[in-house]
């Protein structure tokens, strides 16, 4: 069996970027992957991938319609994950301080100081005290 030969001069064929425009919705889709895919891979520097899938399908016999069905999915590169140091317990669970180093009176851990660092404070109740009137002082 030959392959099907299009009859369409290559002139009087519409430009495919002219087809996408028309189907509803899928330019924003089609946007909101590419701007997904380059901030991916701008940030972990793994390649990321989009891909554009349209089946056609004849409706009605020879009516003209086609059924488009269309796909637009992306691979995105997973962030790469930092690695954390912990230490195991004599019950052989695990901790980020270390059981066998003792401690000191005082001071926290890293986690303990970004926890208060983090907390809310919250502002007085009064209005301070009434300053002094500026005054103008003479050279």
């Amino acid at each position: 069996m030959s392959a099907i030969k299009n009859p369409t001069l290559k002139s009087k064929r519409k430009p495919f970027s002219d087809v996408l425009k028309q189907i509803p919705g899928l330019e924003d889709e089609a946007t909101d992957a590419i701007n997904d895919a380059v901030h991916a891979a701008t940030e972990t520097g793994k390649a990321a991938e989009i891909t554009l899938k349209i089946k056609f399908k004849p409706i009605g016999g020879k009516a003209g319609q086609v059924e488009l069905d269309i796909d637009v999915k992306t691979k995105l590169p997973a962030p790469t994950r930092g690695k954390t140091l912990m230490f195991a317990t004599p019950d052989n669970n695990l901790q980020r301080e270390n059981p066998r180093q003792q401690t000191l009176d005082g001071l926290r851990t890293a986690d303990q100081e970004a926890e208060a660092q983090s907390e809310l404070r919250s502002a007085p109740t009064e209005p301070p005290a009434a300053a002094a009137p500026l005054r103008v002082v003479a050279h």
